[in-house]
């Protein structure tokens, strides 16, 4: 089999794992040119790299028609984790500075609010606590929590799913206390109890938040913070000691400057609620993808094989939100990046999840890949002329073309690794750190 038949080969078996390349061609001339006689893995990922820093450079240093940069700090990276001692690869791009208000540089450390990537932590609690036996999610929210009784009959997949409407009485955003936030926040009710499709928000992820804690106190007559959960049965046990609530330090970034949370609920119901909070880092974010990846091969205290895949599922194939899985989490979609964070280039039940604040994190459990990239982009502005969601008005295009060249690179270091893990018997690994200067 000679060079062009064994890329071909992976690309195949990517292919037979739900995988789609527009530029498969391009993909092949790219591998072929850089898996050329006698260059070692280590010199392919260089050549990898080198390019990406310079597409993180054009990213930071692009701006909108107004002369607004689109971001003013990034940390990103592609991963690629092993479970069979083939070695693994980790490269991070980071540079710019944590605020458009300052000077402090991004490092490897600086904590990203990333705002609804917290939702997958909140799906993994509620998957751990049914894992465990603490719940079922067949369960009516009302018994579990008397708090919300408006909610009917609805269960824990029932707002997982994201069915129905939901609405209270008043705006927790306007209110003046956190008291009277979670006063507000208690008179939760269906406007619509309609399961058959689903609607975007915020209050299924805090309530289901809520009601875990609640199940605690109940079974073991502990008082328990939601944030306390997710460090019990996550944060702790896969040692991911960047990732956290209410920051104390003031290296952080994705929110203009604060080390609170971004997000007007969140920040008013205390800063750690299951819709949004969390802040995190890059490597941190890499953890977690490989302990999601891990059930399929060492792990078997952490989720399950079943709950991994409901991560990627679509739950109403029909519904005009079907690009939005459990809980929010983006799916892969007929239409790619115009409707969905999750490449094509994916492999099928593979998921991500963007935030406000611009952060975007990508799972191919199948595959083993992932992808975060972690940006500011927050810009405070009542110009509607210039900003748009809280961002520079160009920031979603920009963004996008980032996420293609990222894909592509990633799926060129993956094509690599596999080229030299199987033909070349080439077990590297790599770990390599990018600071780029705009």
């Amino acid at each position: 089999m000679n060079r062009v038949d064994r890329i071909n080969q992976v690309i195949e078996d990517l292919e037979k794992k739900g995988s789609t390349f527009e530029n498969r061609d391009e993909l092949i001339n790219r591998s072929l040119e850089l898996t050329k006689k006698d260059i070692s893995l280590e010199e392919v990922i260089n050549s990898i790299r080198e390019n990406m820093e310079i597409c993180t450079k054009e990213f930071l240093i692009k701006k909108s028609k107004y002369d607004i940069n689109y971001i003013s700090g990034i940390s990103s990276c592609i991963y690629i984790p092993s479970f069979d001692n083939s070695g693994e690869i980790k490269l991070k791009f980071i540079g710019g500075n944590s605020s458009r208000n300052n000077d402090l540089k991004i490092n490897e450390n600086t904590l990203f609010d990333v705002a609804s990537i917290t939702k997958l932590y909140t799906l993994i609690l509620a998957f751990e606590f049914e894992r465990i036996g603490l719940i079922n999610l067949n369960e009516r929210i009302s018994d579990v929590d008397k708090d919300f009784k408006g909610l009917e009959d609805f269960t824990f997949n029932d707002l997982i799913r994201l069915c129905g409407e939901i609405e209270t009485k008043g705006n927790i955003t306007s209110a003046k206390s956190i008291e009277e936030a979670y006063t507000i926040l208690k008179t939760a009710s269906l406007k619509s109890n309609d399961r058959t499709i689903n609607k975007y928000t915020d209050f299924g992820a805090i309530i289901i938040g809520e009601a875990l804690c609640k199940r605690v106190k109940e079974t073991y007559n502990i008082d328990l913070k939601f944030e306390d959960l997710i460090d019990m049965f996550i944060l702790t046990p896969l040692n991911l000691k960047n990732t956290l609530f209410n920051p104390k330090t003031t290296n952080t970034s994705g929110n203009n400057n604060y080390n609170y949370v971004h997000d007007p609920k969140a920040r008013i119901l205390g800063g750690a609620v299951g819709s949004a909070g969390i802040f995190t880092t890059s490597d941190d974010l890499a953890k977690l993808a490989k302990a999601i990846y891990s059930v399929n091969y060492i792990n078997k205290k952490f989720l399950s094989s079943d709950y991994v895949r409901r991560m990627g599922e679509i739950p109403f194939p029909e519904s005009p939100s079907s690009n939005k899985g459990n809980l929010g989490l983006y799916v892969k979609h007929p239409r790619g990046l115009d409707k969905t964070y999750t490449p094509n280039e994916s492999a099928k039940f593979s998921f991500s999840m963007q935030g406000w604040t611009g952060s975007i994190a990508i799972f191919d459990p199948y595959n083993l890949i992932h992808q975060n990239i972690l940006v500011n982009s927050i810009l405070e502005s009542n110009d509607k002329d210039i900003v748009l969601n809280d961002k520079p008005r160009g920031f979603g295009g920009a963004m996008d073309e980032y996420l293609k060249q990222i894909t592509f690179n990633t799926m060129l270091t993956y094509i690599a690794k596999k080229y030299y893990n199987t033909y070349c018997n080439s077990k590297e690994s790599i770990d390599k750190t990018s600071k780029v200067v705009r």
